[in-house]
């Protein structure tokens, strides 16, 4: 039977196949085997179809963490993240957007984020900021990690991106030229493997880290700040 959840499960198969891109409503409906119309009774406009896949893909990332300390169930929840997107790297970039516009609203993972940042000792306005910082951490690395090569001309374009670190001048950027054997291809922006190719593994536990022990440096200051 045609239901929305239906509907949702194929619509991001084909967006993993496929890409956001290249997604339409016409190839949803001849795989699912009815009119276009049928789709629209059930979900309004293809944008409301790729913000219900993006929601799917994020559906229980939060779900049965560990009680702990705040720390470890941050530790977990990023953790999470990106291993669900790393089934999904196709909608990588597309779930950081949705997020940001609040298409794939999860009302579960922000209970638990605000939940963890209460533990840690945030409140007010300072809560805030630190929840901001969660979300960009969440939705940034992953995102950055998974970003893909374009879909015409790979050879030409990976070709492009070795010339153009190939190409750095040691006098004019002396600090880059130090390290550029050790970044090349394994660093965002100097790299043209795909994370799904070469996963930044050590990257994002470093990252992890900073963001976990950043978090903690702010809250043990806000409270040496806020002592009588």
């Amino acid at each position: 039977m045609l239901g929305r959840e239906r509907i949702l499960e194929a619509a991001l198969a084909l967006i993993d196949t496929h890409g956001p891109q290249a997604f339409n409503i016409r190839e949803l409906a001849r795989v699912l085997g009815v009119a276009p119309a049928a789709i629209y009774w059930h979900v309004p406009s293809r944008n409301e179809l790729v913000s219900g896949a993006a929601a799917l893909v994020l559906h229980g990332v939060a779900d049965d963490i560990a009680p702990g300390r705040w720390q470890d169930r941050l530790r977990t929840l990023l953790q999470r993240y990106r291993e669900v997107l790393q089934r999904h790297p196709r909608l990588a970039p597309l779930v950081a957007s949705e997020m940001l516009c609040n298409a794939a609203f999860d009302a579960v993972l922000l209970d638990h984020v605000v939940h963890l940042l209460e533990d840690a000792g945030f409140g007010g306005a300072d809560l805030v900021d630190a929840y901001n910082v969660v979300i960009a951490a969440m939705c940034g690395f992953a995102t950055l990690e998974l970003s893909a090569a374009p879909d015409e001309d790979i050879e030409g374009w990976e070709a492009a991106c070795r010339s153009q670190i190939a190409g750095v001048d040691a006098l004019r950027q002396p600090a880059l030229a130090r390290h550029l054997v050790a970044l090349e291809d394994r660093a965002f922006i100097l790299r043209w493997s795909s994370g799904t190719d070469r996963p930044l593994a050590s990257g994002f536990a470093a990252w992890t880290d900073v963001i976990v022990r950043g978090l903690e440096s702010r809250a043990r200051a806000l409270r040496r700040a806020a002592a009588p």
